[in-house]
């Protein structure tokens, strides 16, 4: 009798132990692809972070010109103020992106899109008070759409130093946003809060993968095989007690 709860008690042992071991193996399987996955993404980017460092540059180009400009001519204290923020802020994005863009091998430009260049010789024309409300409306109106396409890069990028670089950006923008705002001079009405492009972006996500799935079925069905054949040899009827 005692033979026989033995023989039993292994044999469940065995079972449970088959149960489990499926999800081990594919525990060791994704651990041992993790570590690579983790070092090739620290060195590749997506296209969406190729373009966000690009159009963290076109901000930079434009931004620091006028950021200047309006320290030495805005109208208002708060103006001035804010342009020798944006100015200085800007010049430390600069530096950064084109280190970024250096280590990627992301070819920046290096002259304001047409756009920005307009935006550029609008604000240079004002005087007095119709420079800083061109000033602010226009400066706050391009970081409202930036501000976007941060929020997407920071959410979404699979790069851990890109997306450190967006959080460091998210900030900035807030920032400024705020200190643009903090002018008066930023209307709602005004007509230039463009809005970021609705983009879809596919985000890495914990699921395992068809060779996990694959490895998880081998190994399920040879250790029930063996788990089988290890029952019936130990419920084999033994010699009497």
């Amino acid at each position: 009798m005692r033979r026989r709860i033995v023989r039993w008690s292994v044999a469940v042992f065995l079972v449970l132990l088959g149960a489990v071991c499926p999800a081990v193996g594919v525990a060791m399987a994704s651990a041992s692809q993790a570590q690579p996955d983790r070092q090739q993404t620290a060195q590749t980017i997506s296209a969406l972070d190729r373009e966000f460092l690009t159009v963290i540059n076109f901000a930079n180009l434009w931004e620091i010109p006028m950021g200047e400009l309006a320290a030495e001519r805005g109208n208002s204290q708060s103006v001035r103020d804010t342009g020798a923020v944006l100015a200085a802020d800007h010049t430390k994005l600069d530096g950064a992106v084109r280190r970024l863009a250096d280590r990627f091998g992301v070819p920046l430009p290096d002259t304001p899109s047409s756009s920005t260049q307009a935006w550029m010789d609008e604000i240079s024309a004002r005087t007095g008070d119709d420079f800083d409300i061109t000033f602010a409306n226009r400066l706050r109106a391009a970081h409202g759409t930036v501000f976007g396409l941060i929020a997407e890069v920071r959410a979404g990028t699979r790069n851990p130093v890109i997306r450190d670089f967006a959080t460091q950006a998210n900030d900035i923008v807030m920032k400024h946003m705020t200190l643009l705002e903090g002018t008066g001079h930023v209307s709602a009405d005004h007509g230039m809060f463009a809005e970021a492009a609705a983009r879809q972006i596919s985000y890495p996500e914990n699921s395992l993968t068809r060779g996990d799935l694959l490895l998880a079925g081998v190994v399920a069905v040879l250790m029930a095989a063996a788990t089988i054949g290890i029952v019936r040899t130990f419920s084999a009827p033994g010699p009497a007690e």
